[in-house]
């Protein structure tokens, strides 16, 4: 579900939002909301053992938590790439081409 939304949306975010700040707060504020769900449905799914304990012994984990990290990275470098083309488009834009 992470991976969905960076994909789709990180670069977008960063283009649209004019200020670098704002658009990675508001990638982390609805990546923040996407991750608690799909926390909640791993746990549910996955590492519930059937009399309702949960078992995370096997680094399953660890193994969850630093690959959402990566992905929240990648979505941040995705937002400043975003930033990064739409301020270069629009100082182009702004320049007087000259034939």
């Amino acid at each position: 579900m992470n991976v969905i939304f960076t994909v789709l949306f990180a670069f977008a975010i960063g283009f649209f939002v004019k200020q670098r700040g704002l658009a990675i707060v508001g990638y982390l504020a609805v990546d923040a909301i996407l991750f608690t769900y799909q926390t909640l449905n791993v746990l549910h799914d996955s590492w519930l053992e059937p009399d309702g304990r949960v078992d995370m012994t096997n680094g399953d984990l660890l193994g969850y938590g630093g690959m959402n990290f990566a992905i929240i990275l990648v979505g941040v470098g995705l937002v400043i790439l975003g930033t990064v083309v739409a301020a270069r488009r629009a100082s182009t834009r702004d320049k007087a081409t000259v034939a």
